[in-house]
């Protein structure tokens, strides 16, 4: 499949602002989506984040499927991340991530001990790619609105400094990052999930996929949502089960694929995870 590019010049200055950060932070909090850990996942922020600790926050848990997000976290911690499976609305986000950085800067705090160093406030970078939900967790554990949360990326505008508590701070990156997609797959799998809008594929090709994916590893779920006998003229059915009927009686497609889609991103058809363990 063919590399997706986007590298506007808001992306290139967000990256050069990591960058200098990097340098004066003690770790990086990124936040990905449960749903599609690898595709939400930036290259170019790996790339620049370095050899720096992480904690990998995965958000969205209730929309993904438990097991595969069992599997997600055990590669991640193999790799050597420090990783959270959270969903931001229901769960401790502040308690728990407090939690995870003790973990995360264990080694440092000992090392620091040691050489007689005096404890001092710890700072991270909190990023993540749009729509993952890096600003309700930003939210959650600092208790109070530091970043606007709206479901549209790129809405974080500038760097914060945030006080979680008196040993943590937070430094809030801008959250205009675009996935530099490395597939044409990775980048539908953005759209179907909602984490970029406007990618530039098709909607027949988002749905198409997102019903060939449901088809494959959950078909009891899509018949279920939908009351389907069978996949045959599957948007037929869906849009006449939805309502979304034109002049004549006939199935209007393109509001049917928004609906469904809507239902993808929404959770209304069940738990799933796209990048696939």
């Amino acid at each position: 499949m063919s590399q997706v590019h986007w590298f506007p010049g808001h992306m290139a200055k967000a990256i050069r602002l990591i960058e200098e950060q990097i340098k004066v932070v003690d770790f990086v909090i990124e936040c990905r989506d449960a749903r599609a850990p690898m595709s939400t996942r930036n290259p170019v922020l790996s790339r620049s984040i370095g050899q720096k600790k992480r904690l990998i926050v995965l958000t969205k848990k209730d929309l993904a499927d438990p097991k595969q997000s069992e599997k997600w976290v055990e590669k991640l911690e193999s790799e050597g991340n420090v990783v959270l499976l959270v969903d931001v609305i229901n769960d401790p986000v502040r308690k728990m991530i407090i939690e995870k950085t003790d973990i995360v800067l264990k080694e440092k705090r000992e090392r620091d001990k040691r050489r007689g160093i005096r404890p001092r406030t710890a700072r991270a970078l909190i990023v993540g790619v749009p729509n993952v939900g890096k600003s309700s967790v930003i939210n959650k554990i600092s208790a109070r609105k530091a970043a606007g949360v709206e479901n549209r990326p790129g809405v974080t505008q500038s760097l914060k400094l945030i006080r979680v508590t008196q040993d943590l701070e937070l430094v809030d990156t801008p959250g205009v990052l675009w996935p530099k997609f490395e597939s044409e797959e990775m980048g539908i799998i953005c759209a179907v999930i909602g984490s970029v809008k406007d990618t530039g594929y098709p909607m027949a090709l988002v749905t198409d996929y997102a019903r060939d994916y449901y088809i494959q590893y959950k078909p009891e779920e899509l018949k279920r949502r939908y009351e389907l006998e069978s996949f045959d003229d599957f948007y037929d059915q869906v849009g006449r089960y939805r309502g979304l009927l034109g002049e004549g009686g006939t199935v209007n497609d393109d509001k049917t694929r928004v609906a469904f889609l809507s239902d993808i991103q929404n959770g209304r058809i069940g738990r799933i995870t796209w990048d696939r363990l």
